[in-house]
């Protein structure tokens, strides 16, 4: 496809090509966010298996909306978790969503996007709550929104008495049944509960065909169209402001956990410098050592582990000499003089973190001393 088609494509179709697009740059955001943290999804996670929960870009469980974060029904719709899933909703979607453009115009169809989105998610959702599921499974995607078109153009055919729309209804009868049956074969991966809820929204919506073709163009279609898009927009926003207000937890959560990583490795070598001035069992000395190369195999320390753990795997299988023993308490206090500064830097931070969320700043009035309390 070249660059004359595209542009005559997003001409054309301006609202599917819009929704497409969004749903690329959700995506690469969030693939981007997750290969740069410090435990990077495979290769096989993101082209098929999924990248796990897209919290921080709007995905939907039944614990965010019980804390009332039903902004999560419209976000929910963009966010995908591999390759192949994006892949597959964007070429469905477009067969679609293009069509339906074609014909009752670009404020209909983001209409319709928000109406079986928002409807078929909360559809989902009830169901879900009903079955007792687990309230922090993640669901996100726009296959919500293509079950909700495929709805659509079913009724939409089968009211119509031609027999090229009769044939419309078949072929969308049939992609209900084989969604179905792959819902079925991989629960795990597919939200059946959201693609049920997509078609029982889109069913409906078809029987206004008729009115909706010929509101093309009108004022009251615009107008739909402009307020869902209002809505759609307002539900970015909501969740751009609550990751903005969870950035601290965020924060305090990481240094949590590096606050214990420092924690165990000091551990680790104190109960190998007990060793070395006390004696005792020296077996899987080394594994233990080994345990914590992520964090004491680098720069300052990085020498004397490696000291430490070669020592420690050699003394496995024989005793030691006394000059080994000395070399051993040297390299464990080479370890453990910065290893304990470091665990106490991070032990500052992570309170002072806590104290900062515990008790916040006090304002201040157009860069003023900040207020205080007046005297009792």
């Amino acid at each position: 496809m070249n660059p004359r088609t595209i542009l005559r494509e997003i001409r054309d179709f301006p609202a599917t090509s819009l929704f497409c697009a969004s749903w690329v740059v959700v995506f690469a955001a969030m693939a981007t966010l997750q290969l740069r943290g410090e435990s990077a999804p495979s290769a096989l996670r993101v082209l098929l298996t999924g990248l796990g929960d897209g919290r921080r870009f709007g995905d939907l469980t039944l614990q965010a909306l019980a804390d009332g974060e039903y902004w999560r029904l419209v976000t929910c719709n963009f966010v995908h978790y591999s390759v192949l899933h994006i892949g597959l909703n964007l070429f469905a979607f477009y067969l679609l969503g293009s069509l339906l453009e074609s014909w009752y115009g670009p404020w209909a169809l983001v209409a319709i996007y928000g109406t079986t989105g928002v409807g078929g998610n909360l559809l989902s959702a009830f169901a879900r709550r009903a079955m007792g599921a687990s309230p922090l499974v993640h669901s996100g995607g726009g296959s919500v929104v293509i079950m909700g078109l495929i709805g659509l153009c079913a009724t939409a055919g089968w009211i119509s008495r031609t027999n090229r729309d009769r044939e419309l209804t078949w072929q969308m009868v049939k992609a209900l049944v084989l969604t179905g049956a792959l819902g079925l074969a991989f629960p795990r991966y597919i939200d059946n509960w959201g693609h049920a809820g997509g078609a029982i929204v889109g069913l409906p919506i078809g029987l206004a065909h008729a009115r909706l073709l010929a509101g093309r163009g009108r004022p009251w279609s615009w107008g739909l169209g402009v307020a869902w898009c209002l809505v759609l927009l307002a539900g970015g926003l909501a969740q751009a402001r609550s990751d903005r207000m969870d950035r601290d937890d965020r924060a305090l959560a990481r240094v949590k956990q590096d606050l214990m990583a420092h924690q165990t490795a000091y551990r680790v070598v104190l109960a190998a410098r007990r060793w070395a001035h006390e004696g005792g069992d020296r077996r899987n000395l080394d594994r233990i050592l080994r345990s914590q190369a992520a964090l004491l195999d680098r720069e300052p320390t990085r020498g004397p582990y490696r000291r430490l753990v070669g020592l420690a795997a050699e003394l496995n299988r024989r005793d030691p000499t006394l000059a080994e023993v000395f070399a051993f308490r040297r390299d464990v206090e080479e370890v453990r003089r910065p290893l304990r500064e470091a665990t106490r830097a991070v032990l500052r931070d992570y309170w002072e973190r806590r104290k900062a969320q515990t008790f916040p700043s006090p304002p201040t009035i157009a860069g003023r001393r900040p207020l205080r309390p007046a005297p009792t």
